[in-house]
Formats: C-alpha cells, structure tokens, sequence
C-alpha cells in the first residue's frame, strides 16, 4: 500500500518520521523579526502557526513562544504578539512567557482586524481571550490552520 493512503495527516506522518528538533525554526520573535522587516503581521504569523501546529511536543512549544520578541513599531502587532503567546500557552497547557503581560502588549483603543461589514459582532463573540483582554478582536478561524 501506498504510504500516503496510510497517514491521514501530515501530523501523524511527522509524529511516524519526526525530524530533528533543529528543523523547527520558527518563533514569535522570528515573526517579530520578519515584521521589523517590512512582513506583514497577518502572513508571517500564518506561516508560524502553521509550524507550531506541527510541533510534536510541549517543550518545542514552549521554545517557540518563550524568546521575548522585539518590539516591532507597531501597538497593534506587539498586542498580538502577546495575546497570541497567551493564547497559545493557554490551549496547549504551556507556561506563559512573562513578556506577554509586559504594558507594550496591550492597547489603550480597540482594534478590529477586518473591516468586512458584520466582521466586529462575530469577532467580539469568537475573540479568545487573550485578544480580547488586550483589546484586539479576530474571528475564530484566524487562529486556525489546515
């Protein structure tokens, strides 16, 4: 049989193949990077998610979200940055990182991440948290990833 007929995900192909721990680089201060850099905040923490999801165990976790990123010149990505270090701990029975309670990680006006008619009633329903507590409001399926 076919191997990939076998694996009904790629999580359980890599929990079968895992590779070294090396081969997981990214991190919120990597992101914080790539902003600084002129990234924006949306695709850079897409392609993060999408390797943390793939994260075999918690202390790769941990790795990813305990480096305290850099500020980036921007209240609203640093917010997020935050809330996401929060978030993630949260769900994933993680410690949270210290820095993601620091007073840059909040904002003092809220702030929507789409501007899409309807988008602010169902963000205010959906927004974990974390995002909310620091005034920041996204859909559920922001945070999710194939």
């Amino acid at each position: 049989m076919l191997w990939w007929l076998m694996v009904a995900t790629t999580k359980e192909w890599l929990a079968a193949h895992p590779p070294p721990d090396e081969a997981f680089v990214q991190s919120l201060a990597h992101v914080s990077a790539r902003i600084r850099q002129g990234e924006g905040l949306r695709f850079a923490v897409r392609e993060f998610l999408d390797e943390f999801q793939l994260l075999p165990r918690g202390d790769l976790m941990q790795r990813a979200i305990r480096e305290r990123p850099a500020l980036t010149g921007s209240a609203p990505a640093d917010a997020y940055l935050g809330a996401l270090a929060e978030h993630l701990a949260a769900t994933h029975d993680l410690g949270r990182p210290s820095w993601a309670v620091e007073p840059g990680r909040f904002l003092d006006r809220f702030w929507f991440l789409s501007d899409v008619p309807g988008f602010r009633a169902i963000a205010i329903a959906q927004s974990p948290a974390a995002f909310r507590r620091r005034g920041i409001f996204v859909a559920e399926g922001a945070l999710q990833r194939a």
